[in-house]
């Protein structure tokens, strides 16, 4: 049987005795499994994609577990809390899972279409019930509020006039908002506040807050930034005004993040990168040359198209913002304004999510289905050139020559001083990888348009955990026994 064909329902995970270790050794066989990629040369390339062999010691991954729930492509995931999460995509549904154990707790039904935009919605304070909520907007123009505790549909809004794309909340100052063809405001009742006028046949395709209550929306190729202004005693109603418009992408903007206390940034369909100030809306920092970024690394690539740099997604750190320009990984140092490591191959296909994990790792994953685990490096730098000594050196005759000095002097200016390094590819979806959440105690989830989530395991980790269950169990059988 091929690797391709082997499904798992969770009802599968729940076997006891030697099925469920049966089950779980396939598992473990199955991510073994790697496959190597067919390379196309092109001589006027120099950057493969970069592949890792059977052994990967630095790869936690070892176990797996295939979650069959949806019935069409798997779009979005969200962290509940520690070791819950919740699944949504086109087929309209909404499934909350155990990320300890693969268990499906609820499944939330009542949406027609799509699902386009999911987020949580942390309680009131004043609240006595703590409840989990979460919002939902599909493309049958409603929004849905759901407590993710009980299953329950709190609240449904079935007023817009077009498919909301985007919702966020601003927590401060206790609204959410919708985006779609305009920008609503609303309360946690679902009143509606105020709202802007018709924007864009298109929609907003972002929303971040910013200092000041305002909040900055992609709309095609610009950036909108809106004040919203509460109610005062001078006037009991909400309402949001426009404050400026930003022009400088060329193209449509694809992600849009918050950076730091200072900083955001804006990513577009043709690879420009704007790093914006926060208080005053000017351009701190532009990179537009993604693809002609050096690699002095002389290999070869599989087949890319040169346009191929739209800026799907950006992840950060303090120092860094990590960006997935189509199918490459780059590294853009705030402080430097530089790109200062790249992966312009990662995948064989447009690269969709991004996030950090400690010490310095990165996972990316990627229409090709693949998910691959990075660790930024820095490299060793060039050594310094020698002073020229000797008795010849005292007449010029050993000094060296300034002119053919000048392009090693420019290599390492223009060399990246870092890079990333593939130390983890893990295959098990046989499509388009859509997004993926981490867990710290509970491993990696990912979903996929094969309709399924795999919730990556640490192998070492479920195996000493099972090897402790067992003693308890034996010790509590009493056959456990002492021997001297």
């Amino acid at each position: 049987m091929r690797p391709s064909e082997v499904f798992l329902d969770s009802a599968d995970l729940w076997h006891s005795g030697p099925e469920r270790e049966g089950i779980r050794v396939l598992c473990s066989l199955l991510n073994s499994m790697r496959r190597l990629p067919l390379l196309e040369l092109e001589p006027n390339n120099k950057s493969p994609l970069q592949t890792i062999g059977e052994e990967q010691t630095q790869n936690p991954y070892t176990e797996l577990l295939v979650l069959r729930a949806h019935r069409d492509i798997v779009r979005f995931l969200v962290q509940l809390d520690d070791c819950r999460f919740a699944s949504a995509g086109d087929d309209g549904i909404v499934v909350v899972w155990n990320a300890q154990t693969g268990e499906k707790l609820l499944e939330l039904s009542g949406h027609t279409q799509k699902i386009t935009a999911i987020i949580t919605f942390p309680p009131l304070e004043a609240c006595e019930e703590k409840n989990q909520l979460i919002l939902t907007a599909s493309a049958d123009k409603t929004v849905i509020v759901w407590d993710c505790d009980t299953g329950r549909q709190v609240r449904k809004v079935s007023c817009f006039h077009s498919t909301v794309k985007c919702l966020t909340i601003l927590q401060r100052l206790d609204v959410w908002l919708s985006g779609g063809s305009d920008l609503c405001v609303w309360n946690r009742r679902l009143d509606l506040l105020c709202k802007t006028s018709h924007l864009s046949d298109t929609g907003v395709s972002a929303l971040i807050e910013i200092p000041k209550n305002c909040v900055v929306a992609a709309v095609g190729k610009e950036l909108i930034i809106f004040k919203l202004v509460a109610p005062t005693e001078g006037s009991l109603e909400w309402n949001i005004l426009e404050v400026k418009r930003l022009l400088d992408h060329q193209d449509n903007i694809l992600s849009l993040v918050n950076v730091n206390d200072l900083s955001f940034v804006s990513g577009s369909h043709v690879g420009e990168l704007i790093v914006w100030d926060v208080s005053d809306w000017t351009v701190q920092a532009c990179e537009r040359n993604f693809w002609t970024q050096l690699d002095t690394q002389q290999e070869i690539k599989l087949c890319q198209k040169p346009n191929d740099i739209s800026i799907h997604h950006f992840t950060w750190d303090e120092e860094n913002v990590f960006a997935a320009v189509g199918r490459g990984l780059y590294v853009y140092n705030l402080q430097m304004k530089r790109v200062i490591a790249c992966q312009k191959t990662a995948h064989d296909s447009s690269v969709l999510h991004i996030a950090r994990l400690p010490n310095r790792q990165l996972i990316s994953c990627s229409e090709d289905g693949s998910v691959r685990i990075w660790e930024l490096r820095e490299k060793q730098q060039l050594a310094a050139e020698p002073l020229p000594t000797g008795f010849f050196n005292m007449w010029g005759f050993g000094r060296v020559n300034k002119q053919a000095s000048q392009p090693v002097k420019k290599q390492q200016e223009n060399t990246t001083p870092c890079s990333l390094e593939l130390i983890g590819d893990l295959i098990g979806h046989s499509s388009s990888v859509e997004m993926f959440l981490h867990f710290e105690d509970h491993g990696l989830v990912t979903c996929s348009a094969d309709h399924l989530i795999i919730l990556w395991k640490n192998g070492e980790r479920e195996s000493g955990l099972r090897s402790l269950k067992l003693f308890q169990k034996l010790e509590e059988n009493g056959d456990l026994y002492l021997t001297v």
